[in-house]
């Protein structure tokens, strides 16, 4: 597969160089496609697992499942992989795959915009640079832009506050109060990372959560050797993580699930065994279907709370003042830190890309109306333009890597089977795709009543994906092309 376009012309223009940007620039080069750029807008590779450096950071996807199905790694450290080790695999598989290269870091793209006449995109950057590209691939990715709570005086805080996927490098927090705003996925993690080092730690908790054992372990040397010596072991191992989560445990997420019933009961029974205090195990047992919000991992985050310089806080926060945070109740907590683990605006996809397509249409308008893509990869009125991890294509039970490998063997077909032309997906094809996922989203158990941030605020899901990955992959094996016109 190759193309041959006009001087100065790139054949794609990819946009954030996390796990999509990465392996949709490997895809092509395997492709043969070697004129491309990926823009990336911060000083490192990895997206998020650059930016969130936070103390304890890994992933809670089992490290053989979360990597590229065809660069396998022997050498993980654990079984749920820090972030460090994550990170480094993306750099060095971009080595690796030989397209160091055709990346440009510090380059944030602002503005794509399409020209109808010449049947290419204008890709601005913040520095004022301007590309054509025939196909732009964006991969930005749902959790890469901080959600900060509108929390009255938080401007006038004098101590630190920042949001955890902003964590200075180098902060010292011995002897210090730390306040942490938030009890989800992030803060599982931080909570025991730092408890040793602050003075006092205070958590402040909305809603309770169904956490589960992470049962982690450092990965034994004769294990990643005999991985090493005999790579279809690590294969078999692969493809058994990968049909356990799919098949068996991605039935919890329907509703009424037994499993799911099952698994909530496990969560709380745990819980309970480690903490006895009544009154803390009220305000740790949650009050909704487990897995309507994201279930947490965690092998110590509970025997934290039991630590004497911790404090868990469910009353609420009426305000921030100079160097205290006041509840709703009127509880003084004294705070020289702020962490803010407050989640990412999910829902908010492709945030501060400007993107204009046929007779001025602009995207982010579209998505006021409605937030939905074409096999959660294309938008009608935007020819020649791909998303990787677009709306609908989340998880909750497995690895979002399955998702990106599906959607960048599909965005190659597409750009093979568009030849020299452009291609457009047809408005009623989006449609009727659409209103099929919304029907089957019914059936899960984010629908059930919860509020979690898979949610829009008018109450739809544009975030996940309402179907195994099974399902999803042999969608994206078969691209319909009769749901597109070649312009």
């Amino acid at each position: 597969m190759t193309t041959k376009p006009e001087k100065d012309v790139l054949d794609v223009a990819i946009i954030g160089a996390g796990f999509s940007g990465i392996g949709m620039g490997i895809g092509l080069k395997r492709a043969g496609i070697d004129n491309f750029i990926i823009f990336e807008k911060t000083d490192g590779l990895s997206g998020t697992w650059h930016d969130n450096i936070y103390p304890g950071a890994g992933c809670d996807v089992p490290s053989h499942l979360y990597c590229y199905s065809f660069e396998p790694n022997p050498d993980w450290g654990h079984v749920y992989s820090r972030q460090h080790e994550i990170k480094a695999y993306v750099e060095n598989c971009a080595q690796r795959y030989g397209i160091t290269g055709n990346i440009r870091l510090n380059t944030a793209v602002e503005e794509i915009q399409f020209d109808e006449k010449a049947g290419l995109w204008n890709v601005r950057t913040a520095k004022g640079d301007q590309v054509q590209a025939r196909f732009v691939v964006t991969a930005t990715g749902p959790l890469s832009v901080p959600l900060i709570p509108p929390i009255k005086g938080l401007s006038d805080f004098e101590g630190k506050a920042f949001h955890s996927a902003r964590w200075p490098k180098d902060l010292s927090l011995k002897d210090k109060n730390v306040a942490i705003i938030g009890s989800a996925a992030s803060t599982v993690q931080i909570a025991p990372a730092i408890a040793d080092e602050v003075e006092n730690l205070t958590i402040f908790q909305r809603t309770a959560n169904y956490i589960v054992p992470r049962r982690d372990r450092a990965y034994q040397p004769w294990e990643k050797a005999l991985w090493r010596r005999f790579p279809f072991l690590l294969r078999i191992k692969r493809a058994y993580m990968d049909l356990v989560r799919d098949y068996f445990s991605f039935r919890m997420f329907h509703k009424n699930s037994f499993l799911a019933r099952f698994m909530a009961r496990g969560a709380i029974k745990s819980m309970q065994e480690i903490v006895h205090d009544p009154e803390l195990r009220a305000k740790l047992t949650p009050n909704y279907t487990l897995g309507c919000k994201r279930i947490l991992l965690s092998d110590d985050y509970y025997q934290t709370l039991l630590r004497g310089h911790v404090n868990l806080v469910t009353d609420g926060i009426e305000r921030v003042e100079k160097n205290a945070i006041i509840t709703k109740t009127g509880q003084d907590v004294p705070a020289d830190v702020i962490v803010l683990a407050t989640g990412f605006e999910a829902t908010n996809f492709l945030a501060g890309l400007k993107v204009t397509g046929l007779g001025g249409c602009d995207l982010h308008e579209r998505f006021s109306q409605r937030m939905s893509a074409y096999r959660g990869s294309s938008y009608a009125g935007f020819p020649n333009l791909f998303t990787l991890l677009g709306p609908n294509t989340g998880l909750g039970h497995t690895s979002i890597i399955l998702m990106i490998e599906a959607q960048i063997d599909y965005i190659l077909k597409a750009i093979d089977h568009a030849g020299s032309g452009v291609l457009n997906v047809c408005e009623e094809a989006e449609k009727r795709y659409n209103e099929t996922i919304a029907d089957d989203l019914e059936n899960m158990v984010w629908a059930s009543g919860c509020h979690s941030w898979y949610q829009a605020e008018d109450g739809s899901i544009p975030t996940l994906w309402p179907h195994s990955t099974a399902v999803f992959r042999r969608l994206m094996a078969r691209p319909d092309f009769a749901d597109y016109e070649v312009l």
